[in-house]
């Protein structure tokens, strides 16, 4: 039964299985011998075994009657996986014209939005929070103004690529960070100096001191909600998204205030300094 599992789980339909191997055990054998070792319905025996031979598993010699071969188990599923595996190729291709040919007619769907209108979503375990940061990346047209929880630098390197691809779009980015975001500058130049040459394009770092503030403003109108956890001030309980322009703005206020008193962290320098200490360690 593990046997037949395992040829159905490849691909084969349980009558291929079946007939496979008894092939397999027989030999060189007829349709009708198959059909009874196999328990195979003899009104689709044929059909099974041509179906095999198509697929690599079996030989056909064309006598009257017809006699069927198994083909050697390593040399018929390496057949079977390289045409799969072209068969695969070839439908991602397809598929991968299809949603860019769909992406660019969505894009001219009109949106019609009321200026009051309000739309919230949650995350709340680990992986919905990383995907809320991916797809923030991913959506964001203009601008973010960011002020992370402290504790957040392990998230920074996970979320490389997506910043990358947002600055080469064009996007800004303000980050704000408390002095204990410090020790992103190991992240940084672990990061290599492309990256941070990168980053600097489209990033801008502010070292502010004694903030509380955990919150984010995408594009003026979304707000991204930090929500500690209230026994464990190093944990995140929820990440909220909120659609509210007026409360963006009320944001965005608050955001550079801070701004104004944060103390410019140069993304190069600081990887510098850092990987010159580190060199300087190792010796």
């Amino acid at each position: 039964m593990q046997k037949k599992r395992l040829l159905q789980d490849i691909g084969l339909n349980a009558y291929e299985a079946t007939a496979y191997l008894s092939l397999l055990k027989l030999g060189v054998s007829e349709a009708n011998i198959v059909c009874k070792d196999a328990e195979v319905p003899y009104g689709k025996v044929y059909t099974v075994l041509e179906s095999l031979a198509g697929k690599g598993f079996v030989e056909v010699q064309a006598s009257r009657p017809k006699k069927f071969r198994a083909i050697n188990p390593d040399m018929a599923l390496d057949f079977f996986f390289e045409k799969r595996k072209k068969e695969f190729e070839r439908e991602i291709e397809v598929l991968k014209g299809f949603v860019e040919e769909a992406k660019m007619a969505l894009k001219t769907v009109p949106v019609q939005r009321r200026k009051d209108e309000v739309f919230w979503t949650t995350a709340i375990s680990e992986s919905e929070i990383k995907k809320f940061a991916i797809s923030i990346y991913g959506e964001v047209k203009k601008s973010i103004y960011i002020i992370p929880p402290a504790f957040g630098i392990p998230v920074f390197p996970l979320l490389m690529p997506d910043v990358l691809k947002a600055i080469d779009r064009g996007i800004k980015i303000k980050l704000m960070i408390s002095d204990r975001f410090r020790s992103l500058a190991p992240m940084l130049s672990m990061q290599g100096e492309e990256a941070v040459k990168e980053l600097k394009k489209g990033m801008e770092i502010r070292i502010v001191q004694n903030s509380h503030s955990c919150f984010g403003v995408v594009d003026e109108s979304v707000v991204v909600l930090f929500q500690l956890h209230p026994h464990d001030k190093d944990r995140i309980l929820s990440v909220v998204k909120i659609w509210d322009a007026g409360f963006a703005k009320n944001l965005s206020k608050e955001f550079e205030l801070l701004w104004d008193c944060g103390e410019k962290l140069d993304m190069e320098t600081v990887a510098e300094e850092w990987s010159s200490r580190a060199s300087g360690i190792s010796k």
